[in-house]
């Protein structure tokens, strides 16, 4: 009996083991299932994910340029960049009603971001990766993961999808233009021989465009775009310019390789200690109703030694009709002492144009009679050369600044001109995008000056750019100050958060004021390093420095390296004015539409 019952045991045990077994098999199988499954269910989601993101991100960076079908090249990016990130080996597609396009609306304090459809105006996409690729042209199949083990509990696939957003970031951009001198070396005298080009051969009949400043000091101003050319194939071609005393005759086009100075009709020859004998000077004076035998004393340099009156100074201005002389000598104009002298107070000085501000006629005369100009290094034939050549020369050298000549912002300095186009090209760009962009201004010569807060309303930007000139404040290169205000432009208060940080510096790349404000004629490592340490700066701010330098002669090396610095780019422009006006509009247009991408969902 008590055998019996110990097996009777023995069998229930053993019943109920085998039955523990198959219950816990099948939770076994169940957990099995559910970490294989899950575990690659997880994987696929990070994968469809990657693919969507890098979908996203590529079809946001098809409306940075504006043009052509943009909804067409945005679904083909995404579609590029989904099928090149695979989940689980198969190969994701991604369709026209697979991409939304929109805008991406900023909260209040600008620290992020929501995607929002829109018909117009598209600054955002939100991509959804749901297919696969198929045989079958006409086919979308949806991306599926078949599982394994959850077969058992009738799920035999999974269908998979991701999402993602991605925005064009609006910038917060400091356009920082270098004001410097030699931003109008293009359209003096001292470079007329510039653009016969290494080979010696004349480039595409373009050369300085000096006649044309010259005619635009009376109006009009140039075009926008102005489109610089050779003499006579430009918007000035019919103009013949102001009258300046009896300077009215422009003369010989300065081609570089056939212009001389000393045959050149538009300039008289007034030698101090020669006699002038430029027959034009004399038949002016004569319709002017000067006497035979006041021209006579007038042109003869017997006096010229005398510094009390100014013998040279005051006949010359005479001459040039930029001032009146009552001699008193027989048949003459009644009022002087009748000598052979052309005394301070026997002359009337003419009128200055409105202007004129800072400079006299007799500057003028004694920049002409001078052997240390640049356009006298350049051809010593235009010494005591006197007419609307030198003229213009003189006030792009000697009297460039706003407070000096206050007319030259509105005529077509060259390379400024070519400058302050393109960055109108730029901002037409960046409003065409409704990109909700900043821009400020920033400018530096000798010093740097802050000249437009951070503002949507772009147009400000180029409308006070073209009203300003070369040296509109000082003439030498203090770029390291330019990249200063820039720096703290960028970090003030109308810098948003969320907003790309970008810097846009335009120079010829030979900086000369060191951090302390002293000049270095001819820049100094010490210069280059402070200017460099101030790009490296904005690199661990997070902001973004392109360079852009301009002419032959600039320094690539410098601009390249403070680019490479600042993580951003370099490029340049040389070649005739014709040349670099168009390769600085495409520069800057190209500035204007790249626009940084980031995801935001």
């Amino acid at each position: 009996m008590q055998r019996w019952v110990r097996q009777t045991c023995w069998y229930r045990r053993r019943a109920a083991v085998i039955v523990q077994v198959a219950v816990s098999s099948t939770l076994m199988l169940g957990m099995g299932a559910l970490a294989v499954d899950v575990g690659m269910l997880y994987t696929a989601k990070s994968e469809i994910q990657v693919s969507a993101d890098s979908a996203a991100l590529a079809a946001a960076s098809q409306l940075a340029g504006g043009q052509g079908d943009v909804q067409s090249a945005a679904v083909a990016a995404a579609d590029q960049y989904a099928s090149m990130n695979t989940v689980l080996g198969l190969t994701p597609r991604v369709y026209a009603e697979d991409v939304e396009f929109g805008q991406a609306i900023p909260d209040a304090s600008y620290q992020k971001f929501q995607f929002q459809a829109s018909a117009q105006s598209w600054d955002a996409v939100r991509v959804t990766v749901r297919h696969m690729s198929s045989s079958q042209p006409s086919d979308k199949p949806l991306l599926t993961m078949p599982l394994a083990f959850a077969k058992v509990f009738g799920v035999a696939e999974q269908q998979l999808q991701a999402r993602a957003s991605a925005v064009l970031v609006p910038r917060d951009i400091a356009v920082v233009i270098d004001l410097s001198g030699s931003m109008s070396d293009d359209s003096e005298l001292q470079h007329y021989k510039r653009f016969l080009g290494d080979t010696g051969v004349w480039r595409n009949g373009i050369q300085i465009n000096l006649r044309d400043v010259w005619c635009a000091l009376d109006g009009p101003a140039p075009n926008h775009p102005y489109v610089p050319g050779a003499e006579g194939q430009t918007q000035y071609a019919g103009d013949t310019g102001p009258t300046i005393g009896a300077m009215n005759t422009w003369g010989s086009a300065v081609v570089p390789e056939t212009y001389n100075p000393s045959n050149d009709t538009g300039l008289w020859y007034v030698p101090k200690s020669s006699t002038c004998t430029a027959a034009a000077a004399k038949t002016s004076l004569q319709q002017r109703g000067y006497s035979a035998d006041e021209i006579t004393t007038l042109c003869s340099s017997a006096k010229d030694s005398t510094t009390n009156p100014p013998q040279y100074v005051n006949r010359t201005a005479v001459i040039l009709g930029l001032a009146s002389w009552k001699s008193g000598r027989t048949g003459g104009k009644s009022g002087g002492n009748g000598d052979a002298l052309v005394q301070n107070n026997e002359i009337t000085w003419a009128s200055y144009p409105s202007w004129c501000q800072g400079w006299t006629w007799t500057d003028y005369v004694n920049y002409c009679a001078s052997t240390s100009t640049t356009m006298y290094s350049i051809n010593s034939a235009f010494r005591y050369r006197f007419g609307p050549k030198t003229f213009v020369n003189f006030l792009l050298e000697n009297e460039p600044q706003n407070d000096q000549t206050s007319i030259l912002w509105q005529t077509p300095e060259q390379p400024l001109r070519a400058v302050k186009d393109a960055v109108q090209a730029m901002v037409d760009e960046i409003t065409a995008l409704d990109s909700r962009d900043q821009m400020s201004l920033e400018i530096f010569g000798t010093t740097a000056k802050h000249e437009m807060n951070l503002s949507e309303t772009l147009s400000a930007v180029s409308s006070r750019l073209f009203q300003m000139q070369v040296a509109h404040y000082d003439g030498n290169t203090n770029m390291g100050a330019g990249l200063q205000t820039a720096l703290t432009e960028l970090g003030s208060t109308r810098a948003r958060a969320a907003a790309a940080k970008v810097i846009m510096l335009m120079s010829d790349g030979k900086p000369n004021i060191d951090a302390s404000g002293h000049f270095t004629s001819g820049g100094s490592t010490a210069i280059d390093n402070w200017v460099k340490s101030l790009a490296q700066q904005a690199a661990d701010r997070n902001m973004r420095l392109y360079t852009i330098s301009v002419g032959a002669d600039a320094d690539q090396d410098l601009m390249g390296s403070l680019a490479t610095i600042g993580r951003g780019e370099h490029f340049h422009a040389e070649g005739t004015p014709a040349e670099y006006a168009d390769q600085l509009d495409q520069i800057f247009r190209t500035l204007g539409g790249r626009r940084p991408v980031q995801l935001i969902q």
